[in-house]
């Protein structure tokens, strides 16, 4: 099966710019993958690049700056179509799929497309300003902005703005999604608006659970290293499943062993225990054995890092069970088998102190 891609421009008309004194609306992008079907036709075979359209060119030029291998990444099959055609007879879950500051929407690919294969359409949101860049359609270039790629970790009021856009943008592309079963060209009458999951890495992580917090309808949520030092401190529970998916460091000495900040190391600790207090339905903690924080999203790739595949799959198994079962609805699917997952550990989940949480 093949996977399509293409992208929506949206601008959010009740919401200035937050990022320009300008009279602008708040403009961002989604790309939207989804399966297609296969063709007996003879044609172009896409690479990683084309994950990016229509910014291949920005894209290349970004990357190459960072100093990754291009060489690679553009040999890389991907069998991601731009504007394929939606394989007809289905009606998909979907995935909303918010990314870590800086990491573009398209830099997911390793989950995408094992989800897509799954059977959701994946949704994922650009943001604008503090993405790397954007390029838009009409060829505008967004690059992120020297104030937030210079904003410090222990500027929480600063990482709590951003965290607010960018649950304003999930709620909006929540609130869209009827409208595109209804009239968009590509998702009319393919979209199953009972069977809805977010996942969310780092600060998009904190925004997801923020919206779990406040949509009862999201059948389940998974929180790929999130920012736990800026979810909150709200105290109203929450019954929605939550996967939260960490890091191999996952103590305050391993963090500080890493070269945390201590006040950001020991918030994010206390942020795991108060998550554990305030999730009252299904949840399960878990690390992933050898991950550090970008490890849930393609930027290994990018380098070509060594048995980078083994960890990707590993996180590939653990989400598309706990999809299966909690948005699915299949029974024992993620229950029955996170046991038998090599490569990952259970970690404390309702401890009440720091010194109770284990490796």
């Amino acid at each position: 099966m093949r996977i399509g891609r293409t992208t929506r421009v949206f601008t959010d008309i009740g919401r200035d710019n937050p990022f320009k004194n300008d009279g602008s609306k708040r403009r961002f992008m989604i790309s939207i993958y989804y399966p297609s079907y296969d063709s007996d036709i003879s044609e172009h075979e896409p690479v990683y690049p084309e994950l990016f359209h229509p910014g291949e060119e920005t894209a290349i030029e970004f990357l190459n700056n960072f100093g990754a291998d291009v060489a690679y990444l553009n040999k890389l099959k991907t069998n991601v179509y731009y504007n394929a055609g939606i394989l007809e007879g289905g009606v998909y879950p979907v995935i909303i799929y918010s990314p870590a500051f800086g990491i573009e929407r398209d830099m997911y690919w390793f989950n995408i497309k094992n989800l897509v294969i799954q059977g959701f359409v994946v949704l994922t949101i650009g943001a604008t300003y503090d993405s790397v860049f954007t390029v838009f359609p009409d060829g505008e270039y967004v690059q992120q902005l020297k104030t937030l790629a210079d904003l410090e970790g222990t500027d929480f009021e600063g990482w709590l703005t951003l965290l607010e856009i960018r649950i304003q943008d999930i709620r909006y592309v929540l609130d869209k999604l009827p409208e595109l079963n209804e009239i968009d060209e590509l998702l009319k009458n393919k979209v199953n608006l009972q069977r809805i999951g977010l996942i969310g890495h780092s600060l998009g992580g904190a925004a997801v659970y923020r919206v779990l917090k406040e949509n009862s309808l999201i059948k389940a949520g998974i929180l790929l290293d999130p920012s736990l030092h800026l979810l909150g401190s709200s105290t109203s529970p929450l019954s929605t499943p939550v996967l939260l998916m960490r890091q191999n460091s996952t103590t305050y000495e391993m963090l500080i062993n890493d070269g945390w900040n201590e006040t950001v190391a020991r918030e994010t600790i206390k942020g795991q225990s108060h998550l554990a207090s305030v999730l009252t339905g299904y949840k399960s903690f878990i690390k992933i054995h050898g991950a550090n924080h970008v490890t849930f999203s393609d930027a290994p790739i990018h380098f070509n890092e060594t048995a980078i595949d083994i960890k990707h799959d590993v996180i590939n198994e653990v989400i598309a069970s706990f999809l299966d079962e909690f948005v699915y609805d299949r029974a024992g699917e993620y229950t029955n088998k996170i046991g038998e997952i090599s490569g990952i550990s259970l970690i404390g989940s309702d401890e009440s102190s720091l010194s109770s949480l284990r490796e």
